[in-house]
């Protein structure tokens, strides 16, 4: 495979896709709890204390965000605490709030911080219906929510961590800003080899996530088999069909052949993710090119008309407005059509017909 061919493959709805695939699942959300959340308490956590609550929150909060997951960790076995340190017998779980993300949003702190005086609130109201006035209680407190940004663009992300980055002039007010941050999980400060060194099936997942390019594709070949098959060996079979899911998606929005596709996918099946390019030619990326090159020409053609829609909406703005100056000076029609022909470039008929847009026939 050459490696100077850099033609970029990326898919967004095979992002979305492969984010649901990974995130709907408590055994790969457990993974990546334990391996990349910054939280001592979740480095022991197991699939059976999470709890997918996503439709609770997610089609409430915005239809927009389905690529977001929402999950219910229980902690109460690796956080005992004694009884006069939780009177009112609050559940001791945690919120995870994990966005999605392709490229770079700089509004993401308001929006998570939004999201999670969302779920605070729910979770008020679901404590008022079973204990009447028990959030005007002084013991009262809510669940901790984790929120996280999972992010696969390639580019540097350059948001503020901070909500109060976001706030004017906010040194005036110090302390008195809510300062509050979110975790940063971005793919690409992973190598391969870093990736690879978790040895679970997340790992593999966010493998094949980080393509998006045929360079991309030949540094996933030239990865150890051995090693990679090695994840797989005790991998349940559910898991090996949400793995296939996600390689189909990324085959097929390669353009690739369904028969290559699922010739490529049957690897999965056999536990031989290490030879999933194994055979697997790329010729048919001439005709990907040919059709981006087609998509950039029409994305081209529409700024044009677009910049052109603009400058004719502005022209017609500044003669109105130079028509209404000009008769309130008391100048006749023959002097405000000399006027706009000699500064806009028009015919007098044209000019004639804006005086009357103007004053009316």
């Amino acid at each position: 495979m050459c490696k100077e061919n850099r033609t970029i493959i990326d898919n967004p709805q095979f992002r979305d896709s492969s984010s649901k695939l990974i995130f709907g699942d408590n055994i790969l959300s457990c993974q990546f709890f334990r391996d990349y959340a910054d939280m001592e308490i979740l480095r022991n956590i197991q699939p059976e204390d999470i709890e997918d609550v996503s439709e609770r929150y997610v089609p409430l909060y915005s239809t927009q965000r389905e690529s977001d997951t929402v999950k219910k960790i229980n902690i109460s076995r690796y956080l005992p605490v004694k009884e006069d340190e939780n009177p009112l017998d609050l559940p001791l779980y945690i919120v995870s709030l994990i966005e999605h993300k392709t490229k770079v949003e700089y509004n993401v702190a308001m929006q998570m911080l939004r999201y999670m005086i969302h779920i605070w609130e729910d979770y008020e109201k679901e404590m008022e219906k079973s204990h009447s006035g028990i959030s005007n209680m002084k013991d009262f407190r809510y669940p901790p929510i984790l929120p996280i940004v999972y992010y696969e663009g390639k580019a540097m992300w350059t948001a503020p961590m901070d909500l109060s980055d976001r706030i004017l002039c906010k040194d005036l007010l110090g302390k008195y800003l809510p300062h509050f941050q979110y975790q940063m999980v971005r793919l690409h400060d992973y190598s391969n080899e870093e990736l690879l060194k978790k040895g679970d099936e997340i790992s593999l997942t966010m493998l094949i996530n980080k393509i998006a390019s045929l360079e991309d594709i030949e540094a996933f070949a030239n990865l150890p088999d051995e090693q990679v098959n090695d994840i797989l060996k005790d991998t349940p079979e559910y898991l090996l069909k949400v793995m296939e899911k996600l390689a189909r998606a990324l085959f097929y929005s390669l353009c690739m052949p369904e028969d290559k596709a699922e010739e490529a996918v049957a690897k999965i099946k056999e536990r031989k993710m290490g030879r999933l390019f194994e055979n697997v030619t790329f010729n048919y990326q001439a005709e990907i090119e040919s059709m981006r090159n087609k998509t950039r020409q029409m994305e081209e053609q529409m700024k044009e008309q677009m910049k052109e829609q603009r400058m004719i909406m502005e022209q017609e703005q500044e003669i109105f407005r130079q028509i209404c100056k000009m008769s309130l000076k008391k100048c006749s029609d023959t002097e405000i059509e000399d006027f706009l022909i000699q500064n806009f470039a028009i015919s007098r008929e044209k000019a004639q017909e804006e005086i009357r847009k103007v004053y009316g026939d």
